[in-house]
């Protein structure tokens, strides 16, 4: 069902719970992490439904001592305010005027060969 959920919201900007469908608000973006196949209840997406992911990085174990630093910093409370919090309309904003900068090809090329490195 997680697996169904995640490919609507990605495909249709919208999930179904209860039989009741929700539209996503914008902006949004899915991230998914696959678990080990040797993990029970992990099936593989087809060919098919891979495409619809940007990009995949693998990451390996942490150090111990990364480990400790991130139970640490995990295990106690921190009253951070945000000085200057983003709306969903200031994304949108910031989206609208990135898609007015001209790149050069060869800066497009890089990027298509950087996202396709990282694919399967």
């Amino acid at each position: 069902k997680t697996q169904s959920s995640l490919l609507e919201a990605m495909e249709e900007r919208q999930v179904t719970a209860g039989g009741v469908t929700h539209p996503m608000a914008k902006p949004f973006f899915v991230l998914a992490t696959q678990n080990p196949i040797e993990l029970e209840g992990t099936y593989p997406l087809p060919e098919a439904q891979l495409d619809r992911f940007m990009f995949k990085i693998e990451l390996g174990y942490l150090s111990e001592e990364e480990e400790v630093q991130v139970v640490a910093s995990t295990t106690q409370t921190h009253d951070r305010a945000l000085a200057h919090p983003l709306t969903g309309e200031d994304i949108l904003e910031f989206q609208r005027i990135a898609r007015q900068v001209p790149a050069a090809e060869a800066v497009i090329q890089y990027a298509v060969r950087l996202v396709h490195a990282t694919r399967p």
